[in-house]
């Protein structure tokens, strides 16, 4: 497994979404590692971590979490996950909850997919194996980013197309299946007894606001942030308030 670490405070884990890499997370490693131990890893099939055949479920990535924190020295973490790095958030915890000190919940969503989006999954990993990429990094450029950001600013949109097409076609199948795969978190929310913020992006379309409002309705510790101009990747679409609202979450704890 490939990570950064860097920093020197509280440790901070940036687990990045689907189907991107850990440098998503650059604007924020610049403004936090000031504060904070900050430990941004390539999960497992993407960016400069190994591909491994075989499903990969969120557990398995919480698993490689705790292994990478237990040989780094580190026993308890602050989590910031965005959409499917939320999803490794939740599964962390239900695993090891004494490990986690507080939780950063951007653009995602606690329940399990719908029988409509499981053959969504099913689809886009037949379609990554059997050499779409091209269309595929095309459309999730399109899905990710709210509409003014790719008027706006389409360099960070072909950065995202980029990195998107140079992942593993067998990394975005095993990644999508494991999604598919996931366990519904809803029930979990109400027995999180850690500090949470959840962040989303007003115009986020894979993970809606109203996702976000259900759970902190549910978790105690709960705070929401909804960010204006945003769409699903708030943390390259609004860096200045993600990284604002986080210094102010950590220096609570």
């Amino acid at each position: 497994m490939f990570y950064r670490d860097q920093g020197n405070g509280i440790p901070l884990v940036f687990l990045h979404g689907f189907p991107l890499t850990g440098d998503i997370w650059d604007p924020q490693i610049k403004a936090l590692s000031a504060k904070a131990r900050v430990i941004v890893p390539d999960l497992r099939g993407f960016g400069n971590s190994g591909v491994t055949s075989g499903t990969y479920t969120m557990e398995l990535y919480a698993q490689d979490l705790k292994k990478l924190l237990e040989t780094i020295g580190i026993n308890k973490a602050v989590l910031a996950g965005i959409s499917m790095g939320g999803y490794i958030a939740f599964a962390f915890y239900r695993l090891f909850p004494s490990s986690v000190r507080a939780m950063v919940l951007l653009d995602t969503k606690a329940g399990a997919d719908s029988e409509e989006g499981k053959k969504g999954r099913i689809a886009l990993a037949q379609r990554a194996r059997s050499g779409e990429m091209d269309k595929i990094a095309d459309e999730w450029a399109g899905r990710l980013f709210a509409p003014s950001t790719i008027k706006t600013r389409p360099e960070i949109v072909r950065t995202v197309r980029d990195r998107v097409l140079n992942t593993s076609p067998e990394a975005i199948a095993n990644a999508s299946l494991g999604m598919m795969e996931r366990q519904d978190s809803t029930p979990l929310l109400g027995s999180i007894t850690c500090p949470v913020l959840i962040m989303v992006g007003e115009e986020d379309r894979l993970a809606p606001a109203e996702e976000a409002k259900a759970m902190a309705a549910k978790i105690k510790n709960a705070r929401l942030e909804i960010i204006k101009g945003a769409g699903h990747l708030t943390c390259l679409e609004a860096p200045e308030a993600v990284n604002e609202s986080m210094l102010k979450f950590l220096s609570e704890l």
